[in-house]
């Protein structure tokens, strides 16, 4: 009897240390899962402020051309002489094209903004599974608790 003793106790030993996850540890598993998550919620964030300030960017752009718009349609339509006409088209032309290179430059660095911020905490996270992978890497695999 002492016999299945021992036996019981090495079979309750061999039972712990097979774990069905013979690779990974589910709790370990949680926790990267958690941090995962909350390295997409930042980055998610940072891309909707960022998509807002862009949004925002051409609301007030738009806003203004359109009255720029008005303005010169106005004048346009006011005009007494073909020279005068011809002139504030060339100015409304001259000013358009200005603006909307000035509103793409300022969108693109928006856009490079949002990708920087959004980006980054996507990139601190891999930098530490990364890190994880590497300090963990000869490991045997952990029993199930």
């Amino acid at each position: 009897m002492a016999e299945k003793s021992g036996r019981g106790s090495k079979d309750k030993q061999a039972a712990k240390e097979v774990s069905p996850f013979p690779v990974f540890d589910p709790a370990e598993i949680s926790k990267i899962s958690s941090r995962n998550l909350s390295a997409a919620t930042r980055a998610a964030r940072a891309w909707c402020d960022g998509a807002a300030e862009i949004n925002q960017e051409l609301v007030g752009f738009v806003n203004d051309r359109v009255k720029k718009d008005i303005e010169t349609a106005s004048a346009f339509m006011n005009s007494k002489t073909s020279e005068e006409a011809f002139h504030t088209q060339a100015t409304f032309v001259e000013e358009a094209l200005r603006d909307y290179a000035d509103e793409a430059s300022k969108v693109f660095h928006l856009a490079a903004d949002l990708a920087k911020d959004a980006f980054t905490p996507v990139e601190q996270r891999t930098e530490q599974i990364l890190h994880y992978v590497d300090e963990h890497a000869g490991d045997p695999p952990k029993a199930a608790d």
